[in-house]
């Protein structure tokens, strides 16, 4: 990266021709192998899945721990929010080097599609589209309130100490609709064992540092003012996909919410799909080959 840091890179490509990239971002406290049948399918139809594990997350934080250069949970030491965008953009210009001439999708998921807000609010003109998937619109009392919570953990406690409090004041409610909830991480998804396929992975449900909650409730502060939103192209094809029982979302509350903010604002080529009963994670759902041929119905339309 320009900072000089190095960041994991995968891909998944196609054996005859490509229609065009996918750069994948994806959510806290997992990383990017965890989407090998996603990069299967868009590679078996044309497309090429380019995806990173984030700053502190994946082999990045594991590669970075042993440079002493960073940690798991730690975006940044500074910035970490903007780092991480910075990060897709020079990431992505790489993949469309590599395969010049091809259209270009952002697929953002969870916290993902927040840093994908940020793109779009200042490189849209890079790509040829975007998809959020498990993202989530404004809740701004709540998203302050996290962020005077998250710097005060960091000023008392250190911003590298990992923090549990933090982790259970943004999750602790996400299974209180699951009556059967055995492991606290049902509300991922309906898929039994993809649930248990995250449990097991070393990767992912770590605690991440305050740090990375004063970059996360500082990100979704900036990306939801009004005068960012309102530099996304009107033109920029979006594709929003979201589970009714998500709580990231709101079970869909904020979703629309942001749906209709970005109508007001100009948005003019939305598409909206909701699957009712579909958790947050729509990649390891149940229903998880109806996503994928929608996402690929949309790629088509491009």
């Amino acid at each position: 990266m320009s900072d000089g840091e190095e960041v994991f890179v995968v891909q998944w490509i196609p054996d005859g021709e490509v229609k065009g990239i996918v750069q994948l971002s994806h959510g806290m406290v997992e990383h990017a192998l965890r989407y090998e049948r996603l990069g299967t399918v868009l590679a078996e139809n044309g497309f090429v899945l380019n995806a990173h594990d984030v700053r502190g997350h994946g082999k990045t934080a594991e590669r970075a721990e042993e440079k002493h250069t960073g940690m798991f949970g730690l975006l940044s030491d500074k910035n970490g929010f903007e780092r991480v965008t910075e990060d897709v953009h020079e990431v992505l210009e790489k993949a469309k080097a590599d395969f010049p001439g091809k259209k270009a999708v952002l697929l953002g998921h969870s916290f993902g599609s927040f840093v994908a807000q940020s793109f779009i609010e200042t490189y849209a003109r890079l790509i040829d589209g975007c998809i959020l998937c498990g993202t989530a619109g404004p809740a701004f009392s709540l998203v302050a309130l996290g962020n005077i919570v998250a710097r005060m953990i960091a000023f008392f406690k250190g911003k590298k100490r990992a923090s549990p409090f933090l982790k259970q004041m943004a999750f602790g409610a996400y299974t209180k609709k699951i009556p059967d909830s055995v492991n606290g991480q049902e509300w991922l998804s309906r898929d039994k064992d993809a649930v248990a396929r995250y449990i097991a992975d070393t990767y992912c449900g770590f605690n991440p540092t305050a740090s990375f909650y004063c970059d996360l409730t500082h990100g979704l502060i900036k990306i939801h003012k009004r005068s960012n939103i309102r530099k996304i192209p009107s033109d920029l094809p979006i594709l929003i996909i979201y589970g009714s029982a998500d709580p990231v979302g709101g079970y869909g509350k904020t979703v629309e919410k942001l749906c209709a903010i970005y109508r007001k604002n100009g948005v003019k080529k939305l598409t909206v799909k909701k699957y009712d009963g579909a958790r947050h994670e729509l990649f390891n759902e149940i229903n998880k080959a109806e996503v994928e041929g929608d996402v690929l119905s949309w790629l088509a339309s491009l």
